[in-house]
């Protein structure tokens, strides 16, 4: 009986300690990753995941794709009524839309600290790079660069060569270019398409010497810019310039068929390049004979959200950004899946990561301009002044004098800059 006695204490004791186990693991803290990567991107986060979790016993990190349509707009709901994400891949100025009602996470406050901070921060990222982590309004850090891409010209080689043609470097260049795409193809063939209308916009009026956005006084820099609007317009309106693609929301696919001679894209599109009979070629997005010459690079990162009373997934979150931005070779390889270039620079010295570049012309075409990078403020306002961009250049498209398409724009802007 004695026996049996022990035995059973044993396995009470057995049963406890699982369950205990079981209690230890559930209390690991789950941080969701929300994204719209391309199928191969998505693997890559999964592994890193998958890795993350396995070298540490406090959170579990899980990579989730969601519908691209609406990415943004479903975030902000799900975040605003606290069943959204921890972390998503987005630009600064997305970051900025949460700033003001406390809803992302204040980075720095961990960066920088002893024990989790990431070592030497301040040397491991370009220097106008800190202009745009250190650009919100509250002074703290919500967002950090884990991919520099950029707009590149993508043009149809073989047409080029068939009209002699001499590949654009400056805007008056592109005009002249698009007039002979025109008068040799005409209807046939679209001179320039446009799929970031936005950047085309910012970069015209910096390099005409207008400031984007004056964060003293909330208020954008460019009111008095409409000779550029006009110039912009007489090109949509000519036929020259179409921010619309007929077959899609880029010009990649009209692009393939031949029926695009040149479009202004991103170096990460070059994936969906197919040309169908003809050979294309890329080169450094056109730049202004100016003084003020400026490249509106882009970097996209994540943004840790904050809920209340959840303290520990805003920490997970930001342990894995640490883990996938800061550990050299996961950074690096990063890069590679996105078809990018790191901002990292302990990422930069992984051995491989140089040929990587030099083996991608889009990204050298990028690479090409960051002299004349420039980073522009993450202030609340900041994604409608995006957003009142676009549509100036569609009011231009669609035959609004520039004077009126441009006051609209800047009242838009200052508004939202100024929280009405």
């Amino acid at each position: 009986m004695k026996m049996r006695s022990v035995l059973a204490a044993l396995l009470a004791l057995v049963m406890l300690l699982g369950v205990v186990g079981v209690a230890a693991a559930d209390e690991k803290t789950t941080v969701s990753f929300w994204e719209t990567f391309t199928d191969a991107q998505h693997e890559y986060l999964v592994k890193a995941a998958a890795d993350f979790n396995a070298s540490q016993d406090k959170y579990t990190v899980e990579i989730q794709q969601q519908p691209t349509k609406g990415f943004t707009s479903n975030v902000y709901t799900a975040v605003v009524n606290g069943v959204g994400p921890d972390i998503i891949f987005n630009y600064a100025s997305e970051a900025s839309k949460y700033v003001s009602a406390g809803l992302v996470a204040n980075l720095d406050e961990y960066i920088y600290d002893e024990e989790i901070g990431i070592e030497n921060f301040d040397e491991q990222l370009p220097e106008y790079l800190f202009s745009e982590i250190n650009g919100f309004e509250d002074g703290h850090i919500h967002y950090l660069p884990g991919a520099t891409t950029g707009p590149i010209l993508y043009y149809n080689k073989t047409l080029f060569e068939e009209l002699n043609l001499t590949v654009p470097s400056t805007w008056e260049d592109l005009v002249e270019t698009c007039k002979a795409v025109k008068a040799a193809k005409g209807e046939d063939v679209l001179p320039f398409g446009i799929d970031s209308p936005i950047d085309l916009a910012q970069t015209l009026f910096l390099e005409a010497g207008y400031t984007y956005i004056d964060t003293e006084n909330k208020c954008v820099g460019f009111a008095e810019g409409e000779k550029v609007a006009a110039w912009l317009g007489e090109q949509l309106t000519a036929g020259l310039f179409s921010k619309d693609a007929p077959s899609g929301g880029y010009f990649s696919d009209d692009f393939n068929t031949g029926k695009v001679a040149m479009y202004y894209g991103s170096c990460a599109g070059v994936p969906y390049i197919k040309p169908n009979g003809f050979e294309y070629a890329v080169a450094p997005a056109p730049s202004s004979t100016s003084e003020y010459k400026s490249y509106t690079i882009w970097n996209r990162g994540p943004i840790v959200f904050k809920y209340e009373g959840q303290d520990a997934r805003a920490e997970g979150a930001y342990e894995f950004v640490k883990y996938l931005l800061a550990t050299p070779e996961i950074s690096e390889g990063w890069a590679e899946a996105m078809i990018a270039m790191t901002p990292w620079v302990a990422a930069q010295q992984v051995e491989g990561y140089e040929a990587f570049v030099a083996s991608q012309p889009a990204l050298a075409a990028v690479q090409a301009r960051t002299d004349i990078a420039v980073s522009l403020p993450s202030v609340t306002g900041a994604s409608e002044c995006r957003d009142a961009l676009k549509n100036l250049v569609v009011a231009l498209q669609g035959g609004t004098e520039p004077a009126t398409a441009l006051a609209d724009c800047v009242a838009v802007c200052n508004a939202a800059l100024q929280g009405k």
